[in-house]
């Protein structure tokens, strides 16, 4: 598993075939349509995308529930479960530096079955434009979307772990 860093090793969230799993990867992987992503930048005059396009991509250049399979298992060596990420949390916390605890604000929440890609990943870089067209892509809080189990920055007390 990577260690999260903030803007860049990225914590998300995948729903699929109504399972939940976290992960712990390298940002470029979610930008869903690297299509649409490759027009923004040709359009600036930039045609360097293929340089973006992450290994464990190779081949999907439209991230969607019909391939979500394929990639998931491509990127299993990701998968974060929630006690670990809790645990790297509260050693965040107890160590010196509290900015790092951006580290493990959750970017994206990612629904294959219900096609919703959601990102709290900071501004300028939106995510959220670059879904299948078939998808709602939103910038919010989605916490609390999340199930309760899964809230690995809750920690045995009930404490919320961003709030100390």
């Amino acid at each position: 598993m990577l260690e999260p860093i903030y803007a860049e090793n990225v914590i998300v969230g995948v729903i699929h075939k109504k399972q939940f799993q976290w992960y712990v990867t390298d940002r470029e992987l979610w930008y869903l349509d690297y299509v649409k992503f490759a027009q923004a930048f040709e359009n600036e005059g930039d045609s360097a995308v293929n340089e973006y396009i992450e290994p464990e991509r190779k081949g999907i250049e439209v991230l969607s529930n019909e391939n979500a399979e394929l990639f998931l298992k491509r990127i299993e060596s990701y998968q974060a479960d929630t006690t670990t990420l809790l645990k790297l949390f509260e050693d965040k916390i107890e160590s010196v530096d509290e900015e790092d605890v951006l580290d493990f604000s959750p970017s994206f929440l990612v629904d294959f079955d219900q096609k919703t890609f959601y990102s709290l990943f900071p501004k300028p870089a939106s995510f959220e434009e670059y879904v299948p067209s078939d998808w709602k892509g939103t910038y919010k809080d989605f916490t609390g979307l999340i199930p309760k189990i899964e809230k690995y920055w809750v920690n045995k007390d009930g404490e919320n772990l961003f709030e100390l």
